[in-house]
């Protein structure tokens, strides 16, 4: 999969090239499949959305399956060998590594685990303490630490869907990478515990850990043995509803 930042001219350069790649399909109709593909209703929303982003632009994920699903439902044959990745256009961000199709959340503990990160990436975007790109810290203080005596992360509180209070750790990993650690129902010492990749009960009811590429596109490195979970919380936070915004749910380790 690939996201766009969500501002006029992307979506404008994408829609171009859609227009290469679809020429028997209308204007129009092109427009309504692009926005369903970023998770709007109609054209109309997502033009009225754009205004916000434009000094700070969100990625946004583009789906191949609902711009398909959107033809279709237009009276369209839809393309099933194409993906947005495939337009190479230098406005879109891959979110999919290679051979990323190997990994699946098959069991209550991966999904979990890919949940968590989720939330925890969310969060921490909608705050602003760091983009996708390559390199771009934000959280306070980042750029006065340019040395190894300084602290290179930050710990916030947030709420997973459906209320469960949650702490969460970022920080500089290095090659542009960030580390990811997110523990659920904290315990009193978890503004230390969950500092570390492998604190796992130490720093509350639920622990995850994992890193973020962010140098060869935007996805989660899927380490799911970094998680411990208590037997009573599985199945709600495997159960839990969240797209990740702007960058992919899975990809190998990169070690």
């Amino acid at each position: 999969m690939s996201s766009l930042p969500f501002v006029k001219a992307s979506v404008a350069s994408v829609k171009n090239a859609l227009r290469d790649e679809f020429p028997t399909v209308g204007s129009a109709h092109l427009s309504e499949a692009l926005a369903a593909s970023l998770g709007f209703g109609t054209h109309a929303a997502l033009l009225a959305a754009l205004p916000k982003f434009e000094a700070d632009p969100d990625f946004v994920l583009l789906d191949d399956e609902k711009f398909d699903a959107k033809l279709l439902a237009l009276g369209h044959q839809a393309d099933i060998e194409f993906s947005f990745e495939l337009l190479d256009l230098p406005v879109l961000l891959i979110t999919t590594c290679k051979r990323a199709y190997e990994i699946e959340y098959k069991s209550s503990r991966d999904r979990a685990w890919r949940n968590l990160i989720t939330c925890a990436v969310n969060e921490g975007l909608r705050r602003r303490l760091f983009s996708l790109r390559a390199h771009d810290n934000r959280w306070p203080g980042w750029t006065e630490q340019r040395d190894q005596s300084t602290v290179r992360g930050i710990v916030f509180d947030f709420e997973l869907p459906g209320g469960l209070p949650a702490k969460a750790y970022v920080a500089d990993a290095g090659f542009s990478e960030l580390a990811i650690n997110v523990a659920v129902l904290p315990t009193e010492r978890a503004e230390s515990w969950v500092r570390s990749y492998d604190a796992g009960f130490s720093a509350g009811d639920a622990f995850a850990a994992s890193w973020l590429e962010r140098e060869r596109g935007a996805w989660i490195q899927s380490s799911t043995t970094s998680f411990k979970c208590r037997k009573a919380l599985l199945s709600q936070l495997a159960s839990i509803d969240v797209r990740p915004a702007g960058f992919g749910d899975r990809g190998r380790v990169i070690m």
